[in-house]
């Protein structure tokens, strides 16, 4: 779902640089965002080396003239498209004077067609004051591929000027349609403080699509901070959030997410109501299982309670032995949950794992994987005590007694 989404913006930029309509590029829809990429910039190379000679002409006759007349020449002769071309080849600060004498609305018609890696030096040196009215004619326009695909290469300090002039949702589309998507974290951490708003806005619009597709080209720590923050949001908006992803099926973007949220996070994730759905679970298994998210499942487990950690439970098992016991070697020791996966079920399935644990040498030490006092299930181990074999049980009896709990302690104990 992400993947397609960022493959139609591509397409969209390309047909900005072709001058067509996208609908016209839709065959290309087959290929990945950096397939077309590529192509794209392969196409404005090739369409900038043809024409630098005039380039180079059109801008020595600029330097000749007085700042006032080359603006003149350069709005009512030259237009939008010839004006951005020349930009990238006279001196950063001659153009950015003529600039200073242009309206908005040509500089942003210019805008437009600028090329932001030839005319990178005459962006950084723009004046906070051009930057603002320049971005408030774009955000009007709603242009928010034009934004993107300049916002990295402008500096802090042009960005500073231009996002004011976006509201909350302006800026949800301008990350989305930002040309390298690495700034997506850059642009992020300027705006920590409108994110609560851009969650509020994702609701009002039902834009979640958008947001899961930002979430995937942003790292982990800031998709982190991101879903604490809607984790802290009403309940219809958590509720929304996960209808959306259910229905766009987009676990696979939401489980990276969800495993370094907060303890408090996780919690209120585990218990709205489409988290309670058998269905929902076992697909959330299955992804987790069939894109190597795993361990990005686990965290949320501890925090389901006992029927939805049996719904994980009966899919987990359905693996056989070979692929079982890799996910337990997996999980074992920063994420210690199997033991409770498996207490989830009864008789045969539950016996089935409980062995695997007992002739696993290879963990070195079962103690971590079995758990702390904080996420085992203490009562259901006494409850099986005989179902435990003798390695397991010594083990839990010496993690039972490191975590001071004596009594449970002896209870498994039974005579061993």
């Amino acid at each position: 779902m992400s993947s397609m989404r960022h493959t139609v913006a591509e397409i969209a930029k390309l047909a900005r640089v072709l001058g067509v309509d996208p609908a016209e590029l839709e065959f290309l829809t087959t290929q990945s965002p950096s397939a077309i990429k590529a192509f794209r910039d392969q196409v404005s190379d090739e369409m900038s080396g043809r024409d630098v000679l005039r380039m180079q002409r059109v801008a020595a006759a600029v330097k000749l003239v007085p700042k006032p007349v080359a603006a003149l020449v350069a709005e009512k002769a030259l237009g939008p498209a010839l004006a951005a071309a020349v930009a990238g080849a006279v001196e950063p600060a001659r153009a950015v004077a003529i600039a200073e004498s242009l309206s908005p609305k040509f500089l942003a018609d210019a805008t437009v067609l600028l090329d932001p890696k030839r005319a990178a030096e005459v962006i950084a040196r723009v004046p906070d004051a051009m930057a603002a009215e320049v971005a408030r004619e774009l955000i009007e326009r709603g242009d928010y591929l034009t934004m993107g695909r300049l916002a990295g290469a402008m500096p802090d300090s042009v960005l500073w000027a231009a996002l004011p002039q976006a509201a909350d949702r302006d800026i949800l589309q301008v990350g989305l349609h930002l040309e390298d998507s690495s700034q997506a974290e850059r642009l992020l951490n300027m705006v920590t403080d409108r994110v609560p708003g851009m969650v509020t806005a994702m609701y009002a619009e039902e834009k979640w699509a958008d947001a899961i597709s930002l979430l995937d080209i942003i790292g982990p720590q800031e998709r982190a901070r991101m879903a604490d923050i809607v984790a802290e949001q009403d309940d219809e908006v958590l509720d929304g959030l996960l209808t959306a992803v259910t229905q766009l099926d987009a676990w696979d973007a939401l489980l990276p997410v969800a495993a370094g949220m907060a303890i408090t996070g996780l919690q209120r994730l585990a218990q709205r109501p489409v988290m309670h759905n058998p269905a929902t679970l076992e697909r959330v298994s299955d992804i987790s299982l069939a894109q190597g998210l795993w361990l990005d499942l686990l965290p949320l487990v501890r925090h389901l309670d006992l029927d939805q950690q049996r719904c994980i439970a009966k899919r987990v098992l359905a693996e056989d032995d070979n692929s079982l016991r890799d996910l337990i070697i997996l999980a074992s020791p920063e994420a210690p949950t199997m033991l409770p996966l498996a207490l989830a079920v009864d008789g045969e399935p539950r016996a089935r794992v409980l062995a695997l644990l007992d002739g696993m040498t290879e963990l070195g030490s079962l103690v971590d994987l079995l758990g702390s006092g904080d996420h085992t299930a203490w009562e259901t181990l006494v409850a099986i005590t005989d179902e435990l074999p003798d390695r397991v049980r010594k083990l839990l009896v010496v993690q039972a007694l490191t975590c001071g709990l004596d009594e449970v302690a002896s209870a498994l104990s039974n005579e061993t």
